[in-house]
Order: structure tokens, then sequence, then C-alpha cells
């Protein structure tokens, strides 16, 4: 039994040395895992979308001028228990089975009138076949006995066919491309002229398929696509070291255009940023952005001060023909004062020199005969008296 102890404890004394503080490592006390460090940038993705947070707070994108779209027509078959309603351009024919000599072969004119044979105009537009049957049965009545008549609609829809042959081409199907023009409309076959700038995709989806639906085609339905995007074009000024035009495709903030200058220079105060935006506003709006305060926004942490990510929020997207000025500080403006009224003003017209000194020490004149002087005052004050 003192054997088997014995041997028990010789083979756990590997396992009870590697156990014992210091026996790992040395005394240099590095632990085993590194701590846990929080991450402050780190942005966790939205369940179900596969999107960063940081992408949900981009505005929707706007269709401006030089924007290319695509669009393509599809035709919807609406199956309803309401009869057709005839329709501009339809065709129908009116026949006799008992005078055929006066079977009409007729088109609904863009009036929504048809002319008959001994009839004149008749209207009809809006009214089903079965209605016009009806009117032009009692009509025919004073010159024919006991008339007998049928309707029948050849050529239903015909605006639907003439759309068709005019969006379809070889290589795109039913579909017509159109850039969005500089005053930010786009002409369509039927509705003509359409304004798109400003919209999003989907608002101009509803708007195009509100328009043909106006102009008796609600069987037409468009899908709206964005082929070519315009660059954005973003005016930046004042105190920046590359001031000028930025032409980009890219969605770009605020700080992100005055970075992409060069950055302020040191002229500039960088609390009172100008943005100006007047796209499609019939007032523009303004804002004042303060740069300085996010770059030295602050929170505190366990772990100290860090940055506060969450005020950058405040660092908007630009859009199309935004205009950014960077004024100069109040001891910048007192500057340029300085010289234009001064240096290139009173001296370029009346030349003067001078010398302007300060001195904190104090003499006494004292003749040239005197016999003894001694220095008063601490020490770097240049003075001296006599007896």
């Amino acid at each position: 039994m003192t054997r088997i102890i014995r041997n028990v404890l010789i083979c756990s004394a590997p396992a009870w040395l590697l156990m014992t503080p210091g026996c790992s490592r040395t005394n240099d006390h590095i632990p085993d895992v590194a701590p846990i460090e929080k991450q402050e940038l780190y942005q966790p993705f939205v369940g179900g979308t596969g999107l960063p947070e940081q992408l949900l707070d981009r505005p929707p994108y706007r269709l401006m001028p030089s924007d290319v779209l695509e669009i393509i027509y599809q035709v919807r078959n609406i199956v309803t228990d309401k009869p057709y309603d005839l329709k501009i351009e339809d065709v129908i024919r009116i026949k006799f089975p008992y005078q055929d000599r006066f079977d009409q072969k007729l088109t609904v004119q863009g009036d929504g009138n048809i002319r008959c044979l001994m009839l004149g105009q008749v209207r009809a537009a809006g009214r089903t076949a079965g209605d016009l049957e009806e009117q032009l049965r009692r009509a025919y009545a004073r010159y024919i006995k006991h008339p007998e008549m049928t309707v029948v609609v050849e050529a239903a829809n015909v605006k639907i066919s003439e759309l068709k042959k005019a969006i379809t081409t070889a290589p795109r199907g039913q579909s017509r491309l159109v850039p969005v023009k500089p005053d930010g409309t786009i002409d369509l076959p039927f509705v003509g002229e359409c304004l798109v700038a400003g919209k999003t995709v989907n608002e101009t989806k509803k708007m195009l398929d509100m328009r043909y639906s106006e102009e008796d085609l609600p069987e037409i339905e468009v899908t709206v696509q964005t082929l070519e995007f315009a660059p954005r074009r973003i005016y930046v000024m004042g105190e920046v070291l590359a001031p000028g035009l930025i032409e980009m495709n890219a969605p770009i903030t605020l700080a992100q255009a005055i970075i992409r200058q060069g950055g302020p220079n040191p002229r500039a105060d960088r609390s009172k940023i100008l943005l100006v935006r007047r796209q499609y506003l019939p007032v523009p709006e303004a804002l004042v952005f303060n740069l300085e305060e996010l770059l030295h926004s602050r929170k505190p942490t366990e772990f100290g001060s860090a940055p506060k990510g969450s005020d950058w929020r405040y660092d908007c997207y630009l859009a199309d023909g935004d205009i950014i000025w960077v004024p100069p500080t109040t001891l910048a403006v007192a500057n340029d004062w300085i010289d234009q009224f001064f240096t290139r003003g009173i001296r370029s017209v009346f030349p003067y020199s001078g010398v302007v000194g300060m001195n904190f020490g104090y003499s006494i004149y004292e003749p040239p005969n005197t016999v003894k002087t001694r220095a008063i005052g601490p020490p770097g004050i240049n003075a001296q008296v006599g007896p």
C-alpha cells in the first residue's frame, strides 16, 4: 500500500509543478491570455440584411441630370368581370345580318366618336360593345324597320400595340434607354415629358405607372433601372489647400470633401464651415458645420477617454451642386486688413520706415567728470546714477 501511494505521488509530481505559480513562466507576470479590449469602431451586422449599420444612414439615391435610365415595359393581362370599354383607336365592325349594305368598319376617333352611315357622329369611347349596339339599334330604328345588328370589336388596345412597336428594339427587347435632360425630365411614348430629377427609382416607377394609367393604358407596367450615374459636382472654396471642383460618383461626406481638397490650411476657422444646398429646392438650405468639435469629441470609458464616434453622424452626405466654404479665422481677417490698409495702401502712397522698440531699463544722464557710479535695480536693467 505504501508503495502504491509513493508511485502515485511520483507520477503526479510534474503536474503539481506545472500548476505551481511561477513554474510555467518567469517572474515577468505575463498572462497566458490577453485581456479582451473593447472595439469602439466595431459595427455589428444587422440581422437579415447583411449590411453594416453605418450603411443604413446613407440617403437614397435621387436621380439627377445626365443619369441614363432603362425603362422596361410589361403588359399585364388583367382578367376582370367588367365588360371591355372601347378606347380611342379601337376598331369595331357593325354587322347587319338582314341588311348587309349597312355593314361598317369604323375606328374610334381621337374625340371618342365614330361616324356611322346616316347617323353621323356617335359617342363610342368609354362604352361597351353592348351599350353601343343598343344605342345604334334605337338610332337606326328611324330609318330601318326592326333593325338587327351586332357590334364586334376587331382591334382592342391599339395603343398598346403601337407602344410595343415604338419601344421594341433588337438588342434590348421592349425597353427604352432615356437620358435625364438638364431640366430633369425624360421623354417617353404616349406620356411625353416627365420630371424625374430629385426622385428615387421607386418614386419614378410609381409616377410612370400612374401616367400611363391616366393615358388609358392601365395594362402597362414599367420597371426603371439606372444604367449610368452622373458624377456629383461639389464646389469647395475658402481656406483649404486646394479649393476647386470635385467630381465623384461615390457618396462623399462634408468632411471627406474637405480632406479631398487637402484639408483646412492654418488660416481656416474649422468651427464655422458653411454648406449651401440648392438642388431642386425653391429656397436653398444652409447649415454651419463644426469640424473642430467633431475632431476633439471624446467620451469617458472604463479604459479612459475615447473618440465619440456617434457625433460623426452629423457629417452629412453631399448632394450634386453643394457649395462648401471654409472661412478664415478672425486673426487672419485682421491680418489681411492690416496688410491691405497699411502695407499695400498707405505705405505704397507715402513710403516711410521706422523702428518701434521697448526698453524695460531706465537711465539717468551723468556729466562727463563723474567720479563714482553704482548700479541699481535687478540684473538686466541698465540703470546708473551718480553720487
